[in-house]
């Protein structure tokens, strides 16, 4: 079977351009000829992946549509014969970047109307949550298959990087964020939440945000005039921009609590990847959270800056909790690997 990923970019510590990678190496593994088709590819990716014009499209390929963002890839794949299907990784609401960033607003409701496009002409759909699958029948999708984001072991099994872990080894208790530093992560209230601690807690305790912030300037600024308003300095917070894979698995094995407050989030595979080093996680029931979680963790029903601070210094302080919680952790982990076997979504193509 010939099987064309295609996507708008083919990024390196993308949770999408991860998965379409796994998914290219699996069938590849398999004997299958699979290719990666993307209007940009990072230049370490280049030897797994090539533009719509360097490789023409197969006759007989079935094609998947990785899609999260406006892209013009969206027309052109509209315009290919043969078996189509969308896999829907969401697409941020575009209120969230108001008055943040025009061009990225505009763009997710670019996104948001090339989806309805999409759903409307094809016929085969998957979702990496049932919360994105919802979004889909919503819009008229009759047969949605949900098969989880697919996390990159290899990756994520990378030696820890000793320079990286070595400053943050000095006796505070250190919180960790990963994601990209945009709106609808909430990175203000993780600040705001941060000072609460900073007043009450018997133990210092420090934010590390793991995640590209070069993309939203203004959104960062911002950030960082929060945190010094409400007297927060770079021993407290530390926007540690986005890691490489040493310096990732480092930071979840120095990391004491991971936590979010995420308001809109279509999987978050950085909950999987904590649940994989076995790390405790205080996170807003919001979005896909919880069946992410799927009952690991500290869910946070709601919005409560004293609640989250309160949860956090629950969990660093009693240490049965801590186990539990990384026992907790362990099951979802062994639970999303079965969930999330290539294989089950390799059956699902090849029946259509």
């Amino acid at each position: 079977m010939v099987v064309e990923q295609y996507l708008s970019a083919f990024h390196a510590g993308d949770a999408v351009g991860g998965y379409a990678r796994r998914f290219h190496r699996f069938l590849l593994g398999r004997g299958h000829d699979s290719r990666v088709l993307a209007l940009t590819i990072d230049p370490e990716l280049r030897n797994e992946a090539a533009t719509p014009r360097e490789r023409p499209p197969h006759p007989d390929a079935l094609r998947i549509y990785h899609f999260a963002i406006a892209s013009p890839i969206t027309e052109a794949f509209l315009r290919l014969n043969g078996r189509k299907v969308l896999l829907y990784h969401n697409v941020t609401p575009p209120e969230f970047f108001a008055g943040i960033s025009e061009p990225l607003r505009r763009l997710t409701a670019a996104a948001r109307g090339e989806l309805r496009g999409l759903v409307a002409a094809l016929d085969h759909f998957v979702a990496d949550s049932e919360f994105n699958a919802g979004e889909l029948r919503r819009l008229g999708a009759k047969d949605v298959f949900v098969f989880p984001v697919l996390l990159d072991e290899a990756a994520v099994a990378a030696t820890p990087s000793p320079s990286f872990a070595a400053p943050f080894r000095d006796g505070r208790r250190n919180l960790l964020f990963v994601g990209r530093v945009t709106p609808n992560k909430r990175i203000e209230e993780l600040v705001r939440m941060l000072a609460l601690l900073k007043r009450q807690a018997t133990v210092p305790a420090r934010l590390i945000i793991a995640g590209n912030y070069a993309g939203l300037p203004r959104y960062h600024q911002a950030l960082l005039a929060l945190a010094d308003r409400l007297g927060l300095d770079n021993r407290d917070l530390v926007f540690a921009g986005r890691l490489s894979d040493a310096e990732l698995a480092a930071a979840y094995g120095l990391a004491d609590v991971f936590v979010s407050l995420s308001e809109h989030e279509g999987f978050c595979l950085p909950l999987i990847e904590s649940c994989r080093a076995g790390l405790p996680v205080v996170a807003l029931a919001a979005g896909a959270v919880p069946e992410t979680l799927g009952g690991a963790g500290l869910l946070l029903l709601r919005r409560d800056l004293p609640a989250a601070a309160a949860a956090i210094e629950r969990v660093l302080a009693d240490e049965k909790l801590r186990r539990r919680l990384r026992q907790a952790a362990q099951r979802r982990f062994n639970e999303y690997r079965r969930e999330a076997d290539p294989q089950r979504l390799l059956a699902r193509l090849e029946a259509l």
